[in-house]
């Protein structure tokens, strides 16, 4: 009877182990952010407020706003929309023919990992001040449809500032410290991605720039933590061993 109970006791033991060592190593992998939400810039203690109905400023956001309608249905209006993704994936691909360099995840394993966690934490800085100034989108104050209609909502009133410009704008400057040799066409890729969002009337052009100002405040504080610097630097040697392939 023990003969025969051993090789089975013996294997549920070793399943035990292999499962108890790795259910530690997934959450180890699981990305996080470098910083704390309240280690962030508080977006809402240093913008401005967003430029009410009756000021000149509102006023100039309107005419980019229907400038921007105008090229909807041009190639620079369909690369708008595609510009409404946020996956690291097609950030990498958005921003390759700056670079010169194929980036994908698969072929910049930490380097995507690096991008990801760094422009969460630089959304992190501006989730108060949406929920704070309560701005209403374009596209809600004009009543008019958009090209991207899967992202429409009647109650999102989180204009201000733009998540996806400070997504885009803290990537692009990333990058620029990663690859500077390439870096007037990258600040130039990150400054359209943002431009993007008027186009589409999810945005004003001073949500955008307020999401600028706050990516590069991010970008700053991010710069004086310990850990990211140091996964910077890992970014950088990946980037520049691997491009020597792959470009």
């Amino acid at each position: 009877m023990k003969k025969t109970l051993l090789p089975t006791i013996l294997a549920s033991s070793i399943i035990f182990l292999v499962t108890s060592c790795a259910q530690p190593y997934k959450v180890a992998q699981k990305p996080k952010n470098y910083l704390l939400p309240e280690d962030m810039p508080n977006a809402t203690k240093f913008l401005p407020n967003p430029p009410g109905f009756h000021d000149i400023a509102f006023l100039v956001d309107s005419s980019i706003y229907e400038a921007g309608k105008l090229i909807r249905d041009t190639e620079r209006g369909r690369l708008a929309v595609e510009d409404a993704s946020t996956t690291v994936e097609y950030m990498m691909k958005r921003f390759s023919p700056a670079m010169e360099v194929n980036l994908t995840p698969e072929k910049y394993p930490f380097l995507a990992l690096f991008l990801g966690k760094s422009f969460r934490a630089a959304r992190s800085s501006i989730s108060g001040a949406k929920d704070h100034f309560k701005r209403e989108r374009p596209y809600q104050y004009f009543e008019e449809p958009t090209p991207v209609p899967e992202d429409e909502s009647r109650n999102d009133f989180t204009s201000y500032p733009s998540g996806h410009t400070i997504r885009y704008w803290m990537v692009a400057l990333v990058l620029t410290s990663i690859d500077p040799e390439h870096q007037e066409e990258i600040l130039k890729t990150g400054y359209e991605c943002g431009q993007s969002r008027t186009i589409v009337g999810f945005h004003y052009q001073s949500d955008v720039d307020a999401a600028r100002l706050a990516a590069s405040a991010s970008f700053a504080r991010l710069s004086a933590d310990p850990a990211w610097c140091k996964d910077l630097k890992k970014a950088r040697k990946e980037f520049q061993r691997n491009s020597k392939i792959n470009r």
